[in-house]
Order: structure tokens, then C-alpha cells, then sequence
């Protein structure tokens, strides 16, 4: 599948650029792209095991999900930060926030095996190639087909917010995969409510921080906002698959 070829390409080479980036400048932005890059690979192997049942998918990407979770450990405090800055809470200490006091020292390690990380990734993008051409773009549209219907399972007609962490992983890979068998109207939804959960995850973390510093005036507040937030989606939810789409 040409049009599989040329996305994977893209990708992986937007994730070495970006690992080799970040080798000589530790920038956030760099490192929030690496992330995205690794999410869209993972997309990209999800496909092919749908598609291709021997590839196993899910094995292929746990070195990948080692540099994922190892920028995740870094990135985490700056998110955090940001995340108070925008939400008006103050007093939080480093000390409270987690890896904040091991920030430089993750820093230092994952910059120190980027190399092998572009290693890795360059030596598992050749053993993927030759599956790459022997998807069907028709295996590929039932895939995507499957995911959306997963996700309207998951949130229609019973909307349980336990289940939105996981929805929105999978809303992310339909983002990412629109090229497959493009649905603009869909793709739209899709994008609004994978912010809108964002939003109320993003709250969920600076909540738990929040109460294990038992700061009860601004989880009074956030807990409200999210409520509302739920709230919100829960109408969207329902005006989108109640009209059967």
C-alpha cells in the first residue's frame, strides 16, 4: 500500500530528525514531537496487525514504547507546570510534582542514548518496509471502520467517564489514520472531542496533586469545571451518534 508507505516514511524520519534535535538542544516542543511521532508509528502498527495477524504489531513497538515513556517522564513536569500557570494555582512546590526534582537527570540520560535510539528506530523501519506494500487499502478502511465503531461503543448510547482515557487513545490513531478513507464530518467530531477529554484529563492530573496537597478551595473549583466538562461532552456525545451517525 504506497499511500501506507509514503505516511510511515514521513514518520519515522520526522522522529529521528526530532530525536536528533533534541540530542543537541533539549527543547520541550522537540520532545512533545517526538511523542506525536512515536503515537502515529503506533498507529501505524496497530493497521498493519489488523491487517497483516503474523506482523504482531504490539511486540514491534515496545522499544518504541521505551523512548515514549522515557519522554514522557521528562515532559511531565513542564505539563504540569503549564497546567498550573493556566488554571491560577499557586503554591505548588517541586517537591510535589512529580520527576520535577529528577528533571535534569532524565534529561541528561535520554539525551545520552539518542543515538541508540535512532538505532533502533532506523533498524526497525527496514524490517517493517517489506510488510509496508502488502497491506490492501481495503484491510485499511475496515480497520479505521472498526475503530469508529469502537469508539461510538464506548461513548453511545452508555457514557461512562472511566472509559474516556481509553477513547481517547483510540479517537487519537482515527486522527492520525484519516488519510486511510477520509470522512470529513467524522474526523471533525472526532478532533472536538479528543480536546474536550484533554481538557477534563488535564484536570484530573492537577487534582491529584491538588488533594495529595489537600488544597480544598481549588479542588472544590476543579472538580465543578469538571463536571461541567463531562457534562458537555455527554450532550455532544449524544447529539453526534443519537442522529445516527
Amino acid at each position: 500500500m504506497k499511500k501506507l508507505s509514503s505516511y510511515a516514511s514521513k514518520h519515522f524520519k520526522g522522529l529521528t530528525n526530532s530525536l536528533q534535535s533534541y540530542h543537541q538542544i533539549d527543547d520541550p516542543e522537540v520532545l512533545h514531537s517526538i511523542r506525536v511521532e512515536l503515537k502515529k508509528i503506533k498507529s501505524i502498527l496497530n493497521l498493519m496487525q489488523f491487517g497483516l495477524p503474523n506482523l504482531k504489531g504490539h511486540k514491534r513497538y515496545i522499544p518504541f514504547r521505551t523512548i515514549f515513556r522515557r519522554a514522557g517522564e521528562i515532559r511531565q513536569p513542564e505539563v504540569i507546570y503549564k497546567l498550573l500557570l493556566q488554571h491560577q494555582i499557586g503554591g505548588i512546590t517541586d517537591s510535589q510534582i512529580p520527576n520535577a526534582d529528577q528533571e535534569e537527570r532524565l534529561i541528561s540520560a535520554f539525551k545520552k542514548d539518542v543515538p541508540m535510539f535512532i538505532a533502533i528506530v532506523t533498524a526497525k523501519r527496514s524490517k517493517l518496509k517489506e510488510y509496508l506494500e502488502n497491506l490492501t487499502e481495503k484491510k485499511a478502511r475496515k480497520y479505521l471502520a472498526k475503530r469508529r465503531q469502537q469508539v461510538k461503543r464506548l461513548l453511545f448510547p452508555v457514557f461512562e467517564p472511566d472509559a474516556l482515557h481509553k477513547t481517547r487513545k483510540i479517537i487519537k490513531e482515527i486522527i492520525f489514520l484519516d488519510w486511510v478513507d477520509k470522512d470529513k464530518p467524522s474526523v471533525t467530531f472526532f478532533k472536538k472531542i479528543e480536546s474536550r477529554i484533554g481538557q477534563w484529563h488535564d484536570k484530573q492530573v492537577l487534582l491529584k496533586i491538588l488533594n495529595s496537597a489537600q488544597y480544598k478551595d481549588q479542588s472544590a473549583i476543579l472538580i465543578a469545571s469538571c463536571q461541567a466538562d463531562l457534562v458537555n461532552l455527554k450532550v455532544a456525545i449524544q447529539a453526534h451518534f443519537g442522529d445516527g451517525k
